[in-house]
């Protein structure tokens, strides 16, 4: 009889818990709410000049993002922007960088309010990833590096989202001038150190289209409503050394950025 009470209670209190439980405000659809920070220690051992053997260790810390996903298919009929770069398509080994990073972001999908973040798409270039030595940015100079060309793809896309009017969440310049698309309209990336981010703020889901041929990178924002903002105008003015990008959208200025340049010490 004390046992059939005590189980009657218990299943009393397990109710009252689950109706609060059922009850509790979830988390809005499409936000980041489960973003994380995430520490990394690399190890590196190379041969100096002197024939001994040095060990490097590096720790960054990086956000991790939902992870986001490729689909293709129709529902995304409605073009919000796209922007063109171009390449030595002779140039195969820079070619072989491009084609491998945007076989990850062709047809990859962003909720309405999520956040997209190029290292974490794409992933780190390395040889097993299909990625080639080609030209690179490194101390004040172009030297041959794993991945170059790499940065014209986050660039292209950079230019492409402007005009989508989404939100960049981080973007960074190169220090030296590059070509491939106005200085100060540059987004450069390193697997860890630096990274382009956008977040969808459209009001509809999106997908990045991605094509690389002859010589022609393109990349579209495609999105599921026809919500192509109008009046989107993107100028960059040379002040000093110093380049600013400006976005207006409706003749109000919603984003600017800011660059800054060396030259080259060898040619690009």
């Amino acid at each position: 009889m004390v046992m059939k009470r005590i189980c009657t209670c218990l299943l009393a209190a397990a109710l009252v818990v689950g109706a609060f439980t059922g009850c509790a405000a979830k988390p809005a659809a499409g936000t980041d709410t489960t973003t994380k920070q995430e520490t990394t220690t690399e190890t590196t051992t190379v041969t100096t000049t002197e024939n001994t053997k040095t060990t490097f260790r590096e720790s960054y810390t990086s956000t991790i993002y939902p992870a986001l996903h490729r689909k293709s298919g129709s529902g995304y009929s409605h073009e919000l922007a796209s922007y063109t770069t171009y390449y030595d398509a002779k140039n195969e080994t820079r070619t072989a960088n491009i084609t491998a990073s945007i076989r990850k972001l062709n047809n990859l999908v962003i909720p309405a309010g999520r956040t997209f973040s190029f290292n974490q798409t794409v992933g780190k270039r390395t040889v097993l990833a299909g990625y080639a030595t080609a030209k690179v940015v490194q101390d004040g100079e172009f030297v041959d590096g794993l991945g170059g060309g790499v940065c014209q793809v986050s660039s292209t896309i950079f230019e492409c989202i402007l005009r989508a009017n989404l939100t960049v969440v981080s973007r960074a310049p190169h220090s030296l001038e590059i070509s491939y698309v106005p200085l100060g309209g540059d987004a450069t990336v390193q697997w860890n150190t630096t990274d382009f981010q956008f977040k969808n703020t459209s009001g509809t889901d999106i997908r990045l289209q991605m094509t690389a041929k002859n010589g022609t990178l393109t990349c579209k924002v495609m999105g599921q409503k026809n919500v192509k903002p109008k009046d989107v105008k993107i100028s960059i003015k040379k002040t000093g050394k110093q380049y600013v990008l400006t976005r207006t959208v409706g003749g109000k200025v919603n984003y600017t950025t800011y660059s800054t340049y060396a030259k080259p010490k060898k040619s690009q």
